[in-house]
């Protein structure tokens, strides 16, 4: 990557601190999609970007801020224009930018957010820039579907992928950054430890053929688990689901396979 100009663009501010090796190698630009305004994830950007500023990365990256509230809100009532013009902005963040390498969160079923900043990156890139940009997604977070299967954080339990291998150097700091970000983001102590291998940080080129109107081969559809349980707790009057909110978007955008065929 020494010859690369590289973009990192994430949902979620902590998804930087997953891939805290490639910030140090490669020294990226960086996008924040999505900003928490209630919840756990509340003051989680700020975290992370007071944990950045000694790396000399904080300069580059870019948060968008949309409240994740409102995203939410907007696809329970199908108002599919806001994401389609969060898409845009991510379009142009890329002219700005000129990378000549992505990297993204993987579409992995498991997060609302997560999955529509893969769809939006992925249709962005379509937009004519006049060269190839290489596509690549790191992985979060995802559960195989299979009764009792557990929830699997920073694999790819499927398919081929590469492996960036921390050194030891490198591996200190980017504990250094997760515990700096744990010590006032509860969300993040609690998340940090479920990812097995922080020494190997691995992504992989995105297919440009995926189906977006189905879950990632072998992946149950998480959220609409997650869904149901938020409902029948009575913690939300509705749910956003696969079926109900991400695949009207996907053909909205034009990303279904009949769409792209046509």
């Amino acid at each position: 990557m020494d010859n690369e100009r590289v973009a990192v663009i994430v949902s979620h501010p902590a998804h930087l601190l997953t891939v805290a090796g490639m910030l140090l190698r490669w020294r990226p630009h960086l996008l924040i999609v999505y900003r928490a305004v209630v919840g756990a994830g509340a003051g989680q950007e700020e975290a992370v970007r007071a944990a950045l500023e000694p790396l000399g990365v904080a300069n580059r990256l870019t948060s968008f801020a949309i409240s994740e509230t409102e995203s939410f809100d907007r696809a329970l009532a199908g108002d599919f224009a806001f994401h389609t013009n969060i898409g845009t902005r991510v379009g142009d963040w890329l002219r700005a930018i000129r990378p000549s390498m992505v990297l993204g969160d993987a579409y992995e079923a498991y997060n609302f957010h997560h999955d529509v900043t893969r769809l939006l990156l992925d249709n962005a890139l379509r937009g004519g820039f006049g060269r190839t940009i290489a596509n690549y997604e790191f992985p979060l977070s995802c559960r195989i579907d299979r009764p009792g299967a557990a929830v699997r954080y920073g694999a790819f339990p499927f398919g081929v992928s590469r492996p960036l291998r921390l050194s030891a150097d490198e591996l200190v700091v980017k504990r250094e950054l997760i515990a700096a970000v744990s010590r006032v983001d509860p969300f993040v102590a609690d998340v940090a430890s479920l990812f097995a291998n922080p020494g190997v940080e691995r992504y992989r080129m995105v297919p440009a053929d995926r189906n977006y109107t189905i879950p990632p081969p072998g992946l149950a559809r998480y959220y609409d688990e997650r869904g149901r349980v938020v409902t029948n707790e009575g913690l939300y009057p509705r749910a956003i689901t696969f079926n109900e909110h991400f695949v009207p978007l996907v053909r909205t955008l034009g990303m279904s396979p009949a769409a792209k065929a046509a």
